[in-house]
């Protein structure tokens, strides 16, 4: 197990409403004082309309083994993590090229949330990098998921032998390019991811067993088109059946030793 996890104090949320993005927010929620930040409206109607259009064009692939099936154009570490990194890396460039081809229909969602993050946040704000040989990391990954079980999201345990395995906070954002007529809700649970936990894991699943979370307070995140949501991904979260397509842009957002923020996918 990564020697470099840190424990963390139980803290109870602020509020359970959604939060505007501000500085001060956004530090709140690194320390998960906080349960989410909602950006309203990042993405008009018609911008989205165009991504879908878009992302209809180029169509979805589909994770191997993975139940409840969940599509998705781009790449991830995650699929990787067992793997020579040099997988990941060789195709990073293919994954930039259909990601701007998709967004050059309409508008580039990381490119204007990083604007934001500068404007509101930090003015150290980049794509993550490895080193000289293997350079940047991919970020925008692009997904079709109607079902998602109990998870998290941390690079310290997914990524340990990694530059972003350093990261001492992270954050996930979510575009919602097409929201399901009813449900869809992502669930984010006050429970951060402890190395003790894998205990729960759900054999042959990257979910955990519930009873992890089952004095937790919840937040539940409503799915909205154009919207933009932003919470900890280290805290355990789920997503919920709909009715309808439910698509999203995104990345994670991690927070290094230097106070500087990074995106990968």
């Amino acid at each position: 197990m990564n020697d470099k996890i840190f424990m963390l104090k139980t803290t109870q949320w602020q509020a359970l409403n959604d939060c505007e993005m501000n500085s001060k927010n956004f530090q709140a929620l690194l320390r998960n004082e906080i349960p989410s930040i909602r950006i309203s409206q990042f993405a008009s109607f018609e911008e989205c309309h165009k991504l879908a259009m878009a992302i209809e064009k180029v169509g979805f692939d589909f994770y191997r083994n993975v139940e409840p099936p969940i599509g998705r154009i781009g790449i991830t570490q995650f699929e990787y993590r067992n793997r020579d990194k040099s997988g990941y890396f060789d195709m990073v460039k293919k994954a930039k090229i259909t990601y701007q081809k998709v967004t050059s229909l309409s508008f580039d969602p990381l490119k204007r949330l990083v604007t934001i993050l500068h404007q509101n946040v930090s003015s150290q704000v980049q794509t993550a990098y490895e080193n000289q040989v293997y350079g940047d990391y991919f970020a925008g990954l692009i997904r079709q998921i109607n079902v998602a079980l109990l998870h998290i999201d941390f690079a310290q345990l997914d990524a340990p032998d990694w530059e972003i395995g350093n990261v001492t906070s992270q954050l996930v954002w979510n575009l919602y390019v097409k929201a399901p007529s009813q449900g869809g809700i992502c669930k984010v649970y006050n429970r951060q991811w402890q190395p003790e936990d894998e205990k729960y894991k759900i054999p042959g699943s990257y979910g955990y067993n519930f009873s992890l979370i089952a004095n937790s307070q919840v937040k539940h995140n409503i799915p909205l088109t154009g919207d933009l949501v932003i919470f900890n991904s280290r805290n355990f979260h789920e997503v919920l059946p709909g009715i309808g397509e439910r698509i999203t842009i995104s990345s994670f957002i991690g927070q290094m030793p230097r106070g500087d923020l990074v995106f990968w996918s």
